[in-house]
């Protein structure tokens, strides 16, 4: 620290309340109404401490001078009723204080040493005796309850309080009425003020009382309405009476009254009302926040040389690095403005008023006050300690441990700015800190780290465009000092671009980099922050969810079954096959089997034999696919990722820049296609009631998305396990007890019973079932009878295929029986087909070959054996058939030991009508490039 350059400390004094450190932050919160009932601190209600702590600005003069020529009763009508609006903490209030002491203490004004100035600018017009003022605000008199003052009287509205605070109980009187009633005194007032002039009206916050008033309801209206209708009878009163003034405050937007959706409304009336005649006066300039913070916090400022030869040691440094800070620094005007702030640097105020002052719910000129009051006080008491050079107070001095500044900055941007705080400026662990550590000697010193964060983070608000923030050459300007290497501040910005857990930063155009904090850390550490968040979350609802979105749109696969997911207890009858995809909690291993499947056996029994608290009756329909714990596992694990990045997504969006958003984009498509691949590995178990037990089956093959998943699940249970029958053969109905030997049984009842008991397979669909019989009845397995019973059949067919109804109420099985035999001439050639009576090939044998004769008895030949070489299958199948190729021909022919397979193909497509193929459809020159590849023919008729 240089012995040339005097630090502020030396120079400056503050009040002794900061250099104390008792500082009472309620001196900077003026309340009019405080100080009409006497209980405000001291610096308010003593006319010469207020006057001697106020710095008399252009706004407050036109103030002071109009109300004190109204009070002397030499000024024009339109000039008697005054609003002040500004935005949150622009002065009114204290605007207001003044001229309670102008009304009520015009004597110690005109004798007060304390008070020349306010005696200079006001000159003649110092009322002669002490004026009548009434106070009005939102804290006076409570809309729905009234006041209880001390003359007995308990007032109701604001022509009462009014009327009682200027001329008492017998002034009152006279509108009595109106009050009580809460009816506006029409064309009374103008009475009220000429007994009372001269007199000052003092209003504050009145749109926060009228939304409070709109809650009490006068007629057919409200005590708002009537409040606001009472504003225009005042102002046009007072514009009647010489020596009476009204002066009311409003906010500059609706954001600041209370109950902000019909704030718009309430502020918008009163404009209309005090706007008619009222001049409207700003009572601190941009320009004068420097001499009211200094006159508010400092007993002296010292000695106008010093202050000179401090700004003149910046100047310097400013020209010599002319290109490296903000152009206006190394204009001679700056100089001034180095003056006008001392013993602050111009950017630290700047910052609190221009920027942090853009908040809706920063008091501005209050606000800046209250934390630049604490940052003095936190600084004189380092003062004997510190090490850093203080010429003056700049952004780089400001140390977050204060705690009005500490509370201000979560309650204004949000309380995750503690984590900011914490990690990186400020603290043991943070990265600053580390920072100056590790460099020693002048960065330690001089906390150049730990400088340039608090600056940047102080910046890190209410700047102009997209981002906030400081530019780099603003971050030196809020550091640099001469007393400082200037290479440090470009040292410690890369160090903490590397370390900084939350500073972020964007090109800033000619004035290099933009630096600001935000509440999230890079990419990767947000996602690291995210994910410990959601560790101890199941993701149990989202798994159910996804897989309802997916089921919703499967592509079309050769399974019939239906697919449900997450089933309840009151699960509706299913009369089709139907999956049930069983929930996270209901988890299979073979543990659980050991152990009977524990809950999961339960669950699934329960399903099947209930159907809400009835039985239930189609038993045989329902299959299930169960999820396992470690499968389940690292689907959770995808999902909390998912999670993770969705929620920086929604978080943070507007704070990453272009290229973090791509990279999020890009992650979270990748993820999601992560999870729909291990959604079928969390699902590897497909169940099924087997009479009274639950019979499981691990998959053997696991589809890489949900739709191949349920494709693979149903291989497993038609061709493995052969759960499922697409079709009922003979053999089937024979173990099922579907084949009579006597009487009949209902067609319908047959299908029904292989979709109700759980000890038949189960059936692809009913279909299934009327397909089998019919082939039965072909193969003179059963045969088919139509009428009321059994015994009074009105047809019967056995041998020839019968085209069955399901529905069909009078068709029966029957036992099979022989019908007239077929003639023929000298039997059957040796290897030939016999012929049955419907005129089809029953059967090509090389065994016996039984004809059914008319008497029930058969004639049997022995045919030669036959060797086959080998076996031909031609023919046409439909489309939707052509998955049973592979089941029935190729991969038991693969089985045979065969010398070779030789696999011929011819597709034949057909246009539909009308709609002829187009030959440059990328699917149709699709394949006929894959023809030319395997030598295939390819031709276009």
């Amino acid at each position: 620290m240089s012995a040339d350059i005097p630090q502020w400390f030396t120079v400056a004094l503050p009040h002794s309340d900061i250099r104390e450190g008792r500082l009472d932050e309620s001196v900077f919160a003026a309340n009019i109404w405080a100080v009409r009932q006497n209980n405000a601190p001291t610096t308010y209600l003593d006319t010469e401490q207020f006057f001697g702590k106020t710095y008399v600005t252009g706004g407050l003069s036109k103030v002071l001078r109009k109300v004190g020529q109204a009070l002397c009763g030499t000024t024009e009508a339109s000039d008697r009723i005054i609003s002040l609006q500004t935005a949150f903490g622009g002065g009114k209030t204290h605007t207001q204080v003044a001229l309670w002491h102008l009304a009520r203490h015009p004597d110690v004004l005109r004798k007060s040493a304390a008070c020349k100035e306010v005696r200079d600018v006001l000159g003649d017009l110092i009322p002669k005796k002490p004026c009548g003022v009434a106070v009005f605000t939102n804290q006076t008199c409570d809309a729905t309850q009234g006041r209880e003052t001390p003359e007995g009287v308990r007032t109701r509205t604001v022509w009462g309080e009014l009327a009682l605070q200027l001329g008492g109980v017998e002034l009152y009187k006279k509108i009595e009425a109106n009050d009580q009633n809460r009816a506006v005194p029409q064309g009374l007032f103008t009475e009220i003020l000429k007994r009372a002039a001269p007199c000052l009206i003092l209003l504050d916050e009145m749109a926060d009382y009228c939304v409070g008033a709109m809650a009490v309801s006068v007629g057919q209206g409200t005590l708002a309405d009537q409040t606001i209708s009472f504003v225009q009878q005042l102002t046009e009163a007072a514009s009647l009476v010489p020596g009476a003034v009204v002066v009311a405050t409003l906010p500059a937007s609706h954001l600041e009254v209370a109950s902000s959706d019909k704030g718009q409304e309430i502020l918008s009336r009163l404009e209309k009302r005090f706007g008619r005649m009222s001049s409207d006066l700003k009572p601190v300039a941009d320009e004068e926040i420097n001499e009211v913070v200094r006159r508010r916090l400092f007993e002296k400022i010292g000695d106008l040389t010093i202050q000179a030869q401090v700004a003149d040691a910046y100047m310097k440094l400013y020209a010599a690095h002319k290109n490296e800070v903000p152009p206006e620094a190394s204009k001679a005007g700056f100089r001034d403005r180095l003056l006008a702030a001392y013993p602050f640097h111009p950017s630290l105020v700047d910052t609190f008023y221009l920027r942090w002052g853009s908040h809706n719910d920063f008091q501005r000129t209050r606000g800046v006050l209250r934390l630049l009051a604490s940052i003095v006080g936190d600084l004189w008491q380092q003062r004997e300690k510190t090490k850093q050079s203080q010429p003056l107070i700049q952004p780089c001095h400001v140390r977050w441990t204060i705690d009005a500044l500490r509370a201000s900055l979560t309650r204004l941007w949000g309380a995750t700015y503690d984590s900011v705080v914490a990690a990186d400026v400020i603290g043991d662990k943070a990265n600053a800190v580390a920072l100056d550590g590790e460099r020693g000697r002048d960065y330690a010193d001089e906390r150049v780290s730990q400088g340039v964060a608090s600056a940047v983070l102080l910046g890190s608000f209410g700047g102009q465009g997209d981002r906030a923030g400081f530019s780099s050459k603003e971050v030196r300007l809020c550091t640099g000092r001469p007393d400082l290497n200037w290479g440090y501040t470009d040292g410690a910005l890369l160090a903490l671009e590397e370390k900084a857990f939350y500073l972020h930063n964007a090109a800033a155009g000619s004035q290099g980099k933009r630096y600001w904090f935000g509440t999230k850390p890079t990419l990767t550490k947000l996602l690291v922050q995210y994910r410990g968040s959601f560790s101890g979350q199941e993701f149990d609802a989202e798994i159910i969810e996804a897989l309802q979105a997916q089921v919703k749109t499967l592509k079309t696969d050769p399974a019939t079954w239906k697919v449900l997911v997450n089933p309840q207890a009151d699960l509706p009858e299913q009369k089709v096959l139907t999956l049930l995809v069983m929930p996270p909690d209901c988890v299979w291993s073979d543990e659980s089997l050991l152990a009977g499947m524990g809950g999961s056996k339960e669950r699934i029994l329960e399903l099947s034999q209930k159907c809400g608290s009835k039985d239930r009756l189609y038993r045989n329909t329902l299959l299930f696919l169960l999820p396992n714990q470690r499968g389940l596992t690292r689907l959770r694990k995808e999902l909390r990722e998912v999670a993770s990045l969705e929620a920086v997504k929604r978080d943070y969006t507007s704070q990453l820049d272009p290229e973090q958003l791509e990279e999020l984009k890009q992650k979270l498509v990748k993820q999601k296609d992560t999870v729909s691949e291990v959604m079928g590995g969390a699902f590897p178990h497909i169940a099924r009631v087997d009479g009274q037990e639950v019979a499981v089956s691990n998959m053997t093959e696991i589809g890489p998305n949900l739709t191949d998943h349920l494709l693979a699940a149903w291989r497993q249970v038609t061709d493995e396990e052969e759960w499922v029958l697409r079709k009922v053969g003979q053999v089937t109905l024979q173990k099922t007890g579907m084949v009579p030997t006597e009487s009949g049984i209902r067609v319908r009842d047959a299908v029904e019973a292989f979709l109700r008991y759980t000890d038949k397979p189960m059936v692809a669909t009913s279909d299934s079932v009327v397909q089998g019989l019919a082939q039965a009845c072909k193969d003179r397995v059963i045969g088919i009878g139509r009428g009321v019973s059994p015994e009074k059949l009105q047809t019967r067919r056995c041998g020839d295929y019968v085209a069955l109804d399901r529905s069909e109420e009078g068709v029966w099985i029957i036992p099979p029986f022989t019908e007239q035999p077929t003639e023929t001439t000298g039997g059957t050639p040796s290897g030939g087909a016999a012929i049955s009576s419907d005129g089809g090939a029953a059967i090509s044998s090389d065994g016996p070959v039984t004809v059914v004769g008319d008497t029930g008895g058969s004639t049997t030949t022995t045919a030669t054996p036959k060797k086959l070489k080998g076996v031909t299958i031609a023919g046409t199948i439909p489309l939707e058939s052509w998955t049973e190729l592979f089941r029935c021909f190729l991969n038991p022919a693969a089985k045979l030991g065969l010398k070779s397979l030789q696999l011929g193909i011819e597709f034949k497509l057909v246009a539909q009508d009308g709609q002829p193929l187009d030959p440059d459809n990328p699917t149709v020159k699709a394949m006929k490039e894959a023809a030319n590849q395997f030598g295939l023919r390819f031709e276009e008729p």
